[in-house]
């Protein structure tokens, strides 16, 4: 090949600087005979290294076929496996009434965005449900994966606020205690006593007089306690 002009000139064919072109076609490999950049259509850039695909510039648009990583000591990274039934995207835009919005998107239509509203609050909406293993915090609530909810309007945990204005005050049972008997027929019975009912009364010779008297407790249950009720 001659020297070209300082004019600039034309090249038919590849093109190596420091090394033999093995990419073809019309490219331009650097140092590595299969390491450059080859055109491979109208308005198609390629970027080859040791002859694999791994960029291609078009009008508009920037494809990167494995991953695209920023930063040096710690790295972001952007990746697709390529097994994905849909494509996905992200997308910034913005109007009057959006100003900012950062939206996820995939073929079949949007998935989640995080927007900066006009007075300056940011908002984040879920086309869908949010799934959290742990907990959820809104503010100086938390919503926790048992379902028990912790916040300033309970005092604290809302399970802790049922137990202790309801469950702990409340009955959530009634039975009869243990039983108890005392003769009656030359004996002492038994006189009014608060909380007491008379669940049984034996004749055991079948004359006209009453023998003994069974009676129980009648009890409530509050807050993890059986307690004898009260008379009036």
């Amino acid at each position: 090949m001659g020297a070209l002009s300082v004019n600039g000139g034309r090249i038919n064919g590849a093109l190596g600087i420091g090394t033999d072109n093995a990419l073809g076609g019309n490219s331009i490999v650097l140092g590595d005979n299969d390491t450059g950049l080859k055109q491979n259509g109208d308005g198609i850039l390629d970027v080859y290294a040791n002859n694999a695909l791994v960029a291609r510039l078009q009008l508009g648009k920037l494809y990167v076929v494995g991953d695209v990583l920023a930063g040096d000591g710690r790295k972001l990274s952007l990746t697709s496996d390529n097994n994905s039934s849909l494509n996905a995207r992200f997308n910034l835009w913005g109007d009057a009434n959006r100003p900012t919005v950062i939206e996820l998107d995939d073929d079949q239509g949007w998935h989640l965005y995080s927007q900066r509203n006009p007075d300056g609050s940011v908002m984040l909406t879920v086309n869908g449900d949010i799934m959290a293993n742990r907990k959820l915090n809104v503010g100086a609530a938390t919503f926790s994966s048992d379902g028990n909810i912790n916040g300033s309007l309970w005092g604290g945990w809302l399970n802790d606020w049922i137990n202790n204005t309801i469950i702990n005050r409340f009955v959530q049972d009634i039975r009869l205690g243990g039983i108890e008997y005392a003769q009656a027929w030359n004996g002492p019975g038994y006189n009014d006593t608060p909380g007491y009912v008379i669940t049984g009364v034996t004749n055991g010779n079948s004359d006209e007089l009453i023998d003994g008297v069974h009676r129980r407790p009648l009890q409530k249950f509050i807050g993890g306690v059986w307690y004898n009720v009260a008379s009036i």
